[in-house]
């Protein structure tokens, strides 16, 4: 599958900033339409790119004024979990139909670990590296057919 096939078929518009724009219009616009990146174009010509890393960045280069804000004040409650056994597909979907990108593991009520979307993409990749493999040697030592004999297809 190609990356064209992926953007032609997700049917959103592409959110941007101008350079001009404030960082406050750019927290509203992410949080408005629940996405991590924002694009920042200048007369239709992509320049950059800001991410909620970004933000991050410059607020803390910036000492921002959140010091009495708690983490309590700021984080998701209940946040959606996964299962130690779950798999990957069923993590994909979770991720996809809740629109996030960190899942945390609770195994009996106790925190195994953070699954990331790197994490499964990384994993998705190494997958497929190996079927590859795996097909290329089989390709490579596909059987000869001998005269008169059935083809193995």
């Amino acid at each position: 599958m190609k990356v064209r096939s992926i953007t032609k078929n997700k049917g959103k518009p592409v959110l941007g900033l101008s350079p001009s724009d404030s960082l406050d219009h750019a927290v509203t616009l992410m949080m408005e339409n629940r996405v991590g990146s924002l694009v920042v174009t200048d007369n239709d010509t992509l320049v950059g790119i800001l991410s909620e890393r970004d933000l991050l960045t410059i607020l803390n280069a910036k000492n921002a004024m959140w010091t009495p804000v708690t983490a309590s004040d700021a984080m998701t409650h209940n946040p959606i979990v996964c299962h130690p056994d779950n798999t990957l597909e069923e993590v994909m979907s979770m991720m996809v139909d809740n629109n996030i990108r960190h899942l945390p593991v609770v195994y009996d009520g106790k925190l195994e670990g953070m699954l990331s979307i790197t994490d499964i993409v990384e994993e998705l990749l190494k997958k497929a590296k190996f079927e590859n493999k795996l097909l290329k040697n089989y390709i490579q030592n596909w059987p000869d057919v001998e005269e008169g004999g059935d083809s193995p297809l």
